[in-house]
């Protein structure tokens, strides 16, 4: 809208000299508006009279400042006075504008209130007042100093995308008239566009200037979208004038201008990878997250692995090809590594069958990604490593390359051409090989079948005719799948089953189970046929054979367990009731933590039980005994029976071998297993002298079995009885990687990790040392040593390939080793004044671990299915039981142990969200889980370096601080957004403070919540200081 211009009229209230100022008397009942009117009145006079006497600028503010000191309680708008004065008519009033200016520059006038004035001036048909205010436009807003008022930073903002836009439109209402009268177009039009490009060029050359308009189009996304397509119209419109119309160089100048708006569109910056490793060969994050995956994780669904590997690829701007080509070269670095067959299988179902179905995940995550091209360029880069592809051939005896690639082939991830193109590529390589060196060892060809066990995997789900192929059994077998009726095909049944628990057969489909994330389905089948097994004698008598069906499912059920963790059943409620679920929970250890063996029973099941083994009839249900169910939770209190006569001398070990020998003589093996897991159990909770009595029974029981040692009973019995056995004693199991007795705990940890990150990838041995290791201290300790051990490093290319090594290991246990970095590790280094632990590049290491854990995390918890899923291999049951207990209710407990160490935690300090930001008016906080322990450290944390930053001191503390927010910023999108959402809205004023200049305005873009109005008003004030300052230039 036009500003309406009032001519004052002139006459006798106008004298010669100067105006006499004589502020009028006053009375209670005058209205205050009438005094503002009379104030708004002598500053006209003042001006007409400055007018006709060619006052100059500081004549007329010395006679305004007195005017303005005599009626000091009123507030006028002399801006709005001297632009109604200065464009009376159709060329502005000189004069009048100078005085403007001068009172703008001397601050006499808000520069701001100037603008806005301009810019709501819309009268094109004066194109002389339009040039006048082009000119004052772009020398306030090119010039003028960028220190808004500490309450009206984003009124700045506001200006400033009005003033741009104003200059847009200026263009876009001349280039019309030019389109509509190409002939008849005065030139002052053609000026104003030039004074307009200008202007805006001139306005926009400043980088505060670009960084304050991208938080306009957040404050005012519909006056930014009116912005955007006026540019877009003067574009447009430029276009479709010929170019021999008159504008000549004019067109250049516009061009100029809509080049320099194209920038706004451009402020994302490119900051440098959070992690990256230059100087070393592999990339040792990727590398050890494969071996976990692989090895400690098989039984994992494969999604929040192709999270992890998406997320530390894209904070590493790794190509995917390249990240191809780590997953494919561990995978044979990993069948070269390992002398245990059992390893061997993890590494084949992992080659064969997981990966094929990550790298369709990824394909579905990331369709515009052209996966075929991706996965060859990779398979290229990685028959560059002939030496290490011929050393996995020459162990094997087998082309693992080409089977590996005719995998990817059969999952449509390559092509036929492809895959033939890269067979011949790798025959001509392997035609080089000695003949001697590919004959001897069979195991390549065994490692092969795991991927005809995937197939075997389905049968046995969903039925099909080739399961008897896939099994090797006879041709009479009908059994189609464990979906088969037991009451009808339980022999056949039992005949497969067999078959399975054969050798390592069981092993390769327990694996390629777990591979494919079929094993909860396969787990959830065999729990259902023990179940119907188990029933009571007068339920089950249509089963045939139902002792010995009871028997192997129990058995491989167990063995499950011991793999791959109770918790693995759990996920299907159903299962929660089962017996061997059920004797699970009650006896299994779990991690060498044997279970309580006191438990009421019924003492005449008891007695029957009793009277079983003592004679010499086969020890099944029958009589009082009605279920397997019964048989196996009473017969450790029968065994009990017997210890404790042998302890009172009422049986002599003659009498007890001979009950040992009758019940090992049983077809059910699964007798066995209970009482060796009792007797294990008693010897937890008695003392040394105690124990004499059962580890004799357990001697008994245990020596010579005469079982093959790969049948899944002796590897059941074996992880039993081997954190009892004494060291050094006979019959404990021999383990390839177990941890010395001699060494203390810490100097195998500072060995392990210096090998590790030395070599810059985990092996085997390492890979076992470590989990043990954190099993056995938890991850307190665990993570506290690791920290200890990578700020010993002093160079940078070693700290960072130790940092890379360590973040994958922090994924050992992801989330709990992340709050103990967080609340245990931090806090002790940050409260230690002088501590040169943080010095950089020690410090900036540390600080890239943080947030790489934290982001880690984040995405784990964003992509995780159940509350309870962990990447690690097992899942405690206790662990299960605490997150169920805990999410049951939102009260915490009416007591709690008190801890002789504070803890901090929002419910113990009653901390109140409001402080992490200055909450606005109407705004509303976003909502946090404050029951989320990552939340929770976050918040403590920030609070701790916000109360150092208060301290005012520079050390280096401080500067391992701003690391830590720097690499927050690189992180980028949703996860420097969760980081910085705990951040307290001084910290930023207090780091700025601190070290002026050393955050840029894409650093501060990125630091603050612009989605909020209170985020909107610090990054506009920290912008406007920083404008100011130097830039430090530290982190670019």
């Amino acid at each position: 809208m036009s500003i309406q211009i009032k001519k004052e009229p002139t006459g006798s209230g106008i004298s010669s000299g100067l105006l006499d100022i004589k502020k009028e008397p006053g009375s209670s009942s005058q209205n205050a508006s009438n005094t503002r009117a009379v104030l708004v009145s002598k500053i006209k006079m003042n001006l007409m009279q400055a007018w006709r006497e060619r006052w100059t600028e500081i004549q007329w503010a010395i006679q305004l400042k007195k005017l303005m000191a005599a009626y000091c309680t009123e507030n006028v708008d002399v801006a709005e006075i001297l632009m109604q004065q200065a464009l009376v008519g159709s060329s502005p009033n000189s004069l009048i504008l100078s005085y403007l200016k001068h009172g703008v520059l001397s601050q006499m006038i808000p520069y701001h209130t100037v603008l806005k004035y301009i810019t709501e001036f819309d009268d094109f048909s004066r194109p002389y007042c339009i040039l006048a205010l082009l000119h004052l436009a772009e020398m306030f807003g090119s010039k003028i100093s960028l220190s808004p008022c500490q309450d009206s930073p984003l009124q700045l903002v506001r200006t400033i995308l009005s003033l741009i836009h104003w200059q847009v439109k200026a263009l876009y209402i001349c280039l019309q008239r030019i389109q509509e009268n190409k002939s008849t177009v005065a030139a002052e039009y053609f000026v104003i566009m030039d004074n307009a490009s200008r202007a805006i060029i001139n306005i926009l050359d400043r980088k505060a200037v670009r960084s304050l308009m991208q938080i306009a189009k957040t404050d005012s996304p519909d006056a930014y979208r009116e912005f955007e397509q006026c540019e877009m119209n003067v574009g447009g419109t430029i276009s479709q004038l010929p170019s021999n119309s008159q504008l000549g160089d004019t067109r250049e100048k516009i061009n100029s201008a809509l080049l320099q708006l194209s920038k706004l569109n451009d402020m994302s910056p490119s900051f440098e990878p959070v992690l990256e490793i230059t100087n070393s060969p592999i990339c040792p994050t990727i590398n050890s997250l494969v071996v976990l995956e692989a090895i400690l994780n098989s039984s994992s669904d494969i999604q929040p692995f192709v999270d992890q590997v998406l997320v530390v690829s894209r904070l590493m701007k790794l190509p995917m090809p390249q990240l191809c080509l780590e997953i494919f070269r561990v995978c044979f670095m990993g069948f070269v590594d390992t002398n245990d067959f059992s390893e061997d299988l993890q590494w084949a179902t992992f080659a064969f069958l997981k990966v094929p179905h990550i790298l369709n995940a990824i394909k579905e995550k990331m369709p515009d990604w052209d996966m075929s091209s991706h996965v060859e360029r990779g398979l290229d880069m990685l028959l560059e490593f002939s030496h290490l592809l011929d050393q996995t051939d020459i162990k094997q005896n087998f082309d693992m390359l080409v089977q590996f690639i005719t995998e990817l082939q059969k999952a449509n991830i390559i092509t036929e051409s492809q895959k033939t193109s890269l067979c011949m590529k790798r025959s001509e390589q392997r035609s080089r090989l000695r003949p001697s060196d590919i004959s001897g060892s069979n195991e390549g060809k065994n490692l092969s079948r795991v991927t005809h066990a995937e197939a075997t995997v389905t049968s046995i789900l969903k039925g099909s005719a080739t399961l008897d192929r896939m099994l090797k059994t006879s041709s009479d077998v009908p059994v189609k799948s464990l979906d088969s009726d037991p009451h009808r095909n339980s022999e056949s049944m039992i005949k497969v089953l067999t078959i399975m628990l054969q050798g390592h057969s069981f092993d390769i489909l327990r694996l390629a189970a777990a591979s494919t994330g079929r094993l909860h389905d396969f787990m959830s089948k065999l729990i259902r046929i023990n179940e119907l097994a188990s029933q009571t004698t007068s339920e089950s008598l249509k089963i045939p054979n139902r002792n010995q069906l009871f028997d192997v499912t129990f058995l491989m059920i167990i063995s499950i367990f011991q793999q791959n963790g109770l918790g693995i059943a759990l996920s299907n409620k159903e299962n929660e009731y089962a017996l061997v679920v059920q004797w699970a929970k009650r006896w299994l250890p779990e991690e060498g933590k044997y279970k309580n063996v006191e438990f009421i029973e019924e003492q005449d099941k008891v007695d029957a039980i009793l009277n079983l083994m003592l004679s010499s009839a086969e020890i099944i249900p029958c009589g009082q005994i009605a279920s397997w169910k019964e048989m196996i939770m009473y017969l450790p209190y029968a065994l009990q029976e017997i210890l404790f006569a042998v302890e009172h001398m009422a049986l002599n070990l003659e009498k007890v071998k001979m009950i040992i020998d009758h019940i090992r003589k049983q077809n059910i093996k699964s007798l066995l297993l209970v009482c060796t897991t009792y007797l294990c159990s008693y010897m937890n909770i008695v003392g040394a002298a105690a124990r004499v009595k059962p580890l004799k029974m357990l001697e008994f029981f245990t020596i010579s079995l005469g079982i093959d040692t790969k049948q899944p009973i002796q590897a059941i019995i074996d992880n039993i009885i081997y954190d009892i056995l004494p060291e050094g004693h006979p019959q404990r199991p021999i383990r390839r990687y177990q941890l010395s007795s001699k060494k203390l705990t810490s100097e195998i940890m500072n060995e392990t990790l210096k090998d590790s990150f030395h070599r810059g990838w985990l092996n085997m041995a390492s890979l076992h040392t470590l989990e043990q290791l954190l099993v056995l201290r938890g991850p307190d300790w665990f993570c506290a040593e690791m920290v200890e051990h990578l700020l010993k490093q002093n160079h940078t290319d070693d700290a960072t390939q130790s940092l890379s090594l360590a973040f994958a290991i922090m994924h050992m246990d992801l989330e709990r080793m992340t709050i103990s970095l967080l609340r245990r590790v931090l806090p002790s280094l940050l409260t230690t004044p002088q501590n040169s632990l943080l010095t950089d590049p020690r410090g900036y290491c540390l600080a890239k671990l943080c947030v790489l854990s934290i982001t880690a995390t984040h995405m784990s918890k964003i992509g995780q299915k159940e509350p309870y899923v962990r990447r690690r291999h097992k899942r405690l049951i206790t662990e299960v039981d605490m997150d169920d207990d805990f999410d049951d209710g939102d009260t915490p407990p009416a007591k709690l142990r008190k801890l002789s160490e504070p803890q901090l935690s929002l419910s113990m300090e009653d901390f109140n969200l409001a402080a992490l930001a200055d909450k606005e008016d109407g705004e509303v906080l976003p909502s946090l889980d404050m029951k989320d322990p990552l939340n929770k450290a976050l918040v403590n944390l920030f609070q701790l370096m916000n109360t150092i930053l208060m301290n005012k001191t520079l050390s280096s503390r401080t500067w391992f601080i701003v690391s830590i927010i720097q690499e927050a910023i690189k992180c980028g999108g949703t996860h420097s957004s969760f980081i910085f959402q705990f951040m307290p809205q001084n910290m930023l004023n207090q780091v700025m403070r601190s070290l002026p200049g050393v955050f840029s305005d894409e650093h501060i873009l990125r630091i603050c919540d612009l989605s909020t109005l209170s985020g909107r008003k610090m990054a506009a004030k920290a912008i406007c200081n920083n404008a100011q300052i130097p830039q430090l230039n530290l982190f670019d």
